[in-house]
């Protein structure tokens, strides 16, 4: 007891000793960025470095928002002082503290050509979404156990699913980016077949995990406050697993549970489909995004290894079921977050002169 009560009188010691002293010095340092902007209107250079590196305030006593008024300020002294170095150092420490940093429209334009030789923007985002998916069967062909010419259809319905992974984005060129994905994603959807003289099948629901690489093209329409956009692409597709749960009913019933419809070589491993979609993106903080995507996929090739087909006795015999050639199809709604990642840097003479329109700058 006693041993804590004098942990408690330490740390409350540090913390009345420290808060007041940290306040004081933000206080200063704030009061130091008002004299430096005194100093500069006034025409004294050299005093207005001075004052700015007084203490530690650039490192750790100014707010962010001071802070990126101080390197601006800094860059624009040394710009008029014609030393070029020392401003180039200042506008990547303004960009490093504030990326993407908004120019004012009475912008002086030595900053203005100045910070316009660096690379403002993120070199690549990351991301991170989940979302839900509808599933549903494209049947190419149909096959049974029965004669086609009793009538007797399968009936498949829709299944809900979900989906989740990370993002990779990168823009070769304004407004177009290019995204590359890896994902997770659960799909299921059931069949049944009608009531005939002698059985019916009555909820058999195939639940499908996969591995998939997106690669899509996305436009982005740019406004002020929002960014809608378009993506179309295509994802290879790595079957995780695939099993089926169900029952036969009627003269006899019998039933099979979490049948591994991969292992019994009765699905393909591999597959691809065609992806398009629409969404939107919302700033954070200027520099991050939140998003919400809806798309639509279409299954590329049959799900179905059409060599197994009749092999399996579990499917064959005790459900009287056999597997249609089908390829899947889902709509997924998707929401996520976008993170950028910065490395300000001077463009190369030639991004420049590109960037410029001109050849020499």
């Amino acid at each position: 007891m006693l041993n804590n009560l004098k942990y408690l009188v330490i740390i409350s010691f540090f913390l009345g000793y420290l808060g007041p002293n940290y306040a004081i010095g933000q206080e200063n340092c704030t009061q130091n960025l008002k004299e430096a902007n005194d100093l500069y209107d006034q025409g004294r250079l050299v005093e207005v470095l001075r004052k700015l590196k007084e203490g530690d305030c650039l490192e750790d006593g100014f707010s962010k928002e001071e802070r990126t008024r101080a390197y601006k300020l800094l860059a624009l002294v040394y710009i008029f002082m014609d030393d070029e170095i020392n401003a180039e150092e200042a506008v990547i420490n303004l960009l490093t503290v504030d990326p993407e940093h908004p120019l004012d429209e009475n912008e002086p334009a030595e900053f203005e050509y100045m910070y316009n030789k660096y690379r403002s923007e993120p070199i690549f985002r990351l991301g991170v979404y989940f979302g839900g998916n509808f599933t549903s069967v494209n049947t190419i062909s149909e096959y049974g156990t029965f004669s086609t010419t009793e009538g007797i259809e399968k009936e498949y319905t829709s299944g809900l699913g979900f989906h989740g992974g990370f993002s990779f984005e990168y823009k070769p060129i304004e407004n177009l980016e290019i995204v590359l994905r890896g994902q997770y994603s659960s799909q299921n959807y059931s069949v049944s077949y009608p009531i005939s003289n002698v059985f019916f099948v009555d909820n058999l629901k195939e639940t499908m995990s996969w591995l998939s690489l997106p690669v899509l093209l996305r436009y982005n329409f740019e406004l002020e406050k929002i960014t809608p956009y378009a993506f179309g692409g295509a994802s290879f597709q790595y079957l995780l697993s695939s099993k089926t749960t169900g029952d036969r009913q009627g003269t006899i019933t019998r039933s099979v549970s979490g049948l591994d419809l991969k292992s019994a070589g009765l699905r393909d491993q591999i597959n691809w489909n065609y992806i398009a979609g629409a969404g939107i993106k919302l700033p954070i903080k200027r520099t991050n995004s939140f998003f919400a995507e809806v798309s639509y996929n279409i299954g590329g090739a049959n799900i179905v290894n059409a060599t197994n087909r009749y092999k399996d006795q579990d499917n064959n015999f005790n459900l009287a079921h056999v597997d249609d050639d089908k390829s899947i199809n889902h709509i997924g709604l998707t929401v996520g977050w976008i993170k950028s990642i910065y490395n300000p840097k001077r463009y190369s003479d030639k991004k420049l002169a590109k960037k410029s329109g001109k050849r020499d700058i």
